[in-house]
């Protein structure tokens, strides 16, 4: 098979549907199918059974889909091996990336990134810190966020406080407005709740992204606790912003990067390590 098929085979086995395989490798459903069913053919066995919610691979379909595993691995490992023997900044660069930094932070970074070596391919994956964690030893690099267990690896790229933001013609509101996040991070908001003499809020609204937070809370809907890098677009004229104090020191949010030292010395990844030191404070 060629390694475009394995890449096909391998997405519909991750996404579960081909819905979700045509989102992430921006190829229409109706092509999709028609490659799958060209492999089938090629291989005389189905390798996904079709139910209406999901794709469930065969027993030929697992072992294809481990054989296409290996094959990807293989062609990334090979091209680590050249950029390493030859010095130059090509292949692949791959990155699993805590939302919040691939929406705040990562964007101008990555741009310089490419535009300087653009002979590297990006794979990067985005979602919650501790899926990305999950993830950190399957990538050449992780940017996480929050606590982490394992401090193999890591090194912190920066800490920032955190604030409870609120429309200034609504300063006591009750409703408290939350994005999606880790549970370490919840944790650490009960804690200031608990020991503040603010108010505590008397109902909730959980949303999937801090952009819908942030606009809720411009609505005078409720009020809302954001990371200091999400806070740069808003008006402090129009704003009140209270910072999360607990026993008199402020609550801060690390953000760690992760870099196993066998990717280290890959030029794709000294050089994307070096913009980020070179990168400027969210200060």
């Amino acid at each position: 098979m060629r390694l475009d098929e394995d890449a096909l085979i391998v997405t519909l086995s991750k996404a579960g549907t081909i819905r979700g395989a045509s989102r992430d490798l921006y190829i229409s459903q109706p092509a999709i199918s028609q490659r799958l069913k060209q492999i089938e053919e090629r291989w005389g066995e189905p390798l996904f059974i079709r139910t209406h919610k999901s794709l469930i691979p065969t027993p030929v379909g697992e072992e294809l889909i481990a054989y296409s595993k290996k094959r990807l691995s293989d062609e990334r490992q090979l091209q680590d091996r050249l950029s390493e023997l030859t010095g130059t900044v090509r292949g692949t660069l791959s990155l699993a990336v805590s939302s919040v930094i691939a929406q705040y932070y990562l964007p101008q970074l990555l741009r310089s990134y490419m535009e300087t070596y653009p002979n590297v391919r990006i794979d990067l994956q985005t979602g919650l810190s501790s899926a990305m964690y999950k993830e950190r030893h399957h990538v050449h690099l992780s940017i996480l966020r929050g606590e982490v267990d394992d401090t193999d690896s890591l090194t912190k790229l920066f800490s920032e406080k955190l604030y409870y933001v609120t429309k200034k013609n609504s300063p006591s509101t009750q409703t408290l407005i939350e994005f999606q996040s880790d549970q370490a991070f919840h944790s650490q908001l009960e804690t200031w709740f608990q020991t503040t003499s603010f108010p505590s809020p008397t109902q909730t609204i959980k949303v999937d992204q801090i952009e819908t937070c942030k606009q809720l809370m411009y609505n005078g809907i409720g009020a809302c606790i954001l990371p200091e890098i999400a806070t740069n677009d808003i008006s402090t004229e129009e704003c009140l912003f209270i910072p999360i104090e607990v026993d008199d020191a402020f609550l801060e949010r690390d953000t760690w990067v992760h870099c196993h030292m066998k990717y280290a010395n890959l030029p794709q990844v000294q050089a994307f390590l070096t913009l980020l030191n070179q990168a400027p404070s969210i200060k």
